[in-house]
This record gives C-alpha cells, structure tokens and sequence, in this order.
C-alpha cells in the first residue's frame, strides 16, 4: 500500500463568515493528479468530512484527493428545511452563489500550491455527491465564477489567487443535481437556495443549472445515480449525459437499478456518503445499465472513458481517471 501524508484544516480563504479549509491526502508517487471532492448535504449540512475514505483511495488510485469545505447555505426559520440544519455545523455560511464561489477558490488554491504538496497542478478532477455533485458538474462546465451568468453577476467576487485557473479536466458526479429548472416548488431547499421560487427567478435556475454551460469544449464526465432516487431524481444525469453527447464531449453514465439516494435501498435507509462506496463494493453485482457518449474525430479510432465497463465502484472511476487525468 501506498504511504498518504495526510494535511488536515488546511485554510484556503478568509470569508467574512470565517475561514473556509481544506484536508489534503497526497500518496507518496511522483507527481499524481488530484482529485478535489465536494460533499453532499443540500447545500445546508455535512462538512468535508463526508468523504469516503480518502486515505485508501488516494493509496489505491494513485491520486491525491483534496475535500474542500464551501459555504454552506444560510437557514431561515423553516419548518421545511430546518430539520436538516446543524447549529453545532462550525462552516461558515453564506448564499448562493457562495458555495460556487468557494469551490473554485479552493480549486485555483490548490493548483497554485501544486510544488509545495507534491501533486500535478495540471491534471485535476472533480468529484462531488448530491449537492456537491452538482457543485462539481458546474466547477467542469463554468471555466471561471465570473461566467456564471448575469443572474449572479454583483454576487462574485474572485479574492483567492485570482491569477490562477479554476478549471478542472474530468468531472465525477454521483447523483448530483444538474438542472434546477426541473423543480417547480415553491418549498423546499432550492428555493432557499436561489432566492425564491423558479417563476420568479428564472434566469437564477437556468444560469445555476449545469446542463445550461455545456459546451463542446467541457471536460469529460463521469455520471452515477440510482433509478429510485427521491431526493435527486435520475433525470438530472440523464439530461446532462444527453446534453454532453449533443455536444460531442465524451461521458458515461451509470444507473443503477432499484437504489435511492446514497445509493440506499429505501429513502429512510438513507446515510452518510462517508459509507457510500462500502455500499457499492458490498453488492458489486447490484443490476445496473451503463451508458456511453464516444465521440470520435474523423481518421481516428474510438477511446472509450472506461476500458472494460467494470460494475459501479471505485474500480470505475479509477479507470476513468486513468482515462482522463494520467
């Protein structure tokens, strides 16, 4: 096994709120890529620390892998959302588009440190869960905060090494939200999150939506989401992965039959993604489809993202990473 040097707390930005850090786990290889994980918890809850076991797949795929604390959203007084907010959660808060604000700062801080922690500034992914898989799908499809839309505008400020690039190679997205238009609540956490509901901030939910930013220049992607999904439901993936492939970007897609959020059985089954990928090794054999978009330029031969369709678990993305970032 790979020997990890583990920096943990390491403060990436000052925020008003307070300062916003960062655990590193750097294998000891010659220069391996990154991996920058941004965790679930609607955007309210969690802490970095929901990240499943870094250590060993920093060791097992030979990356260094960075989880990054963004802004978590500021709670109103709401019956609705208020069960999932932690008083005693010591992130700083803010709104949206903070949290967008944040992973990218966290992504230009790290590629400038690159030298002083042993890992490739040039060769980055991003991998998130939930509300983090929707951070991370918009940290690949948005270069720069400032493209955002016009919507968020006065909203973004880049203060943390601005000179640096924010963008990312390959994106992994475990059932990440990718199209907020799809809601039509008027409850709920996404209206908190853009200010209101979708009929009165339309530009705010299409500008925030990664599926709005795909081009044929975005990075290529990574997609797992279970078919039961009632948080996220599995049309967020597979209108991302559609709207990759009308873009001629290479993805892939997982869907993995019968399972919920969190890759559980049942929405009351529902626990921490520190567990998650326990789950998906402890049933590799769980029926699922797969999905691809290969596109390939003309003379050329196909280079599919993963090499033998290995059932979803970290074998998947280690391959994809091979793919994309070594």
């Amino acid at each position: 096994m790979v020997d990890i040097t583990i920096h943990e707390g390491i403060t990436y930005a000052e925020r008003e709120t307070g300062e916003m850090k960062l655990d590193l786990y750097v294998p000891e290889s010659e220069t391996p890529p990154l991996v920058v994980y941004i965790h679930g918890g609607g955007w309210i809850a969690e802490t970095r620390a929901n990240i499943p076991d870094p250590e060993r797949y920093a060791a097992e795929w030979d990356c260094a892998i960075a989880s990054v604390s963004y802004r978590l959203q500021a709670v109103p007084a709401r019956a609705d959302i208020e069960e999932m907010h932690d008083p005693a959660n010591p992130t700083p808060r803010g709104t949206f588009p903070d949290h967008f604000v944040d992973v990218k700062a966290g992504i230009r801080w790290l590629r400038a440190n690159a030298d002083a922690y042993g890992y490739d500034a040039e060769r980055i992914a991003a991998w998130g869960s939930s509300a983090g898989g929707h951070l991370a799908l918009l940290a690949g499809v948005v270069d720069d905060v400032t493209d955002l839309g016009e919507a968020f505008t006065d909203e973004v400020e880049k203060t943390v090494v601005p000179e640096e690039a924010g963008t990312v190679q390959a994106v992994i997205s475990w059932y990440g939200v990718a199209d907020l238009t799809l809601t039509d609540d008027a409850e709920g956490i996404i209206p908190v999150l853009m200010g209101g509901p979708q009929s009165e901030h339309p530009n705010r939910y299409a500008q925030a939506s990664p599926v709005t930013h795909v081009t044929s220049q975005s990075p290529p992607t990574l997609l797992l989401h279970g078919r039961e999904d009632e948080v996220v439901d599995v049309e967020h993936s597979r209108r991302f992965f559609d709207t990759m492939d009308d873009a001629g970007v290479n993805a892939i897609r997982y869907e993995l039959h019968d399972l919920n959020h969190v890759w559980a059985e049942t929405v009351e089954d529902i626990a921490s993604e520190r567990v998650a990928m326990d789950l998906l090794v402890a049933d590799p054999n769980h029926a699922q489809s797969v999905y691809e978009a290969t596109h390939v330029e003309k003379g050329q031969s196909p280079d599919p993202l993963l090499a033998d369709l290995p059932p979803a678990g970290p074998e998947t993305i280690r391959q994809f990473l091979d793919r994309t970032i070594k």
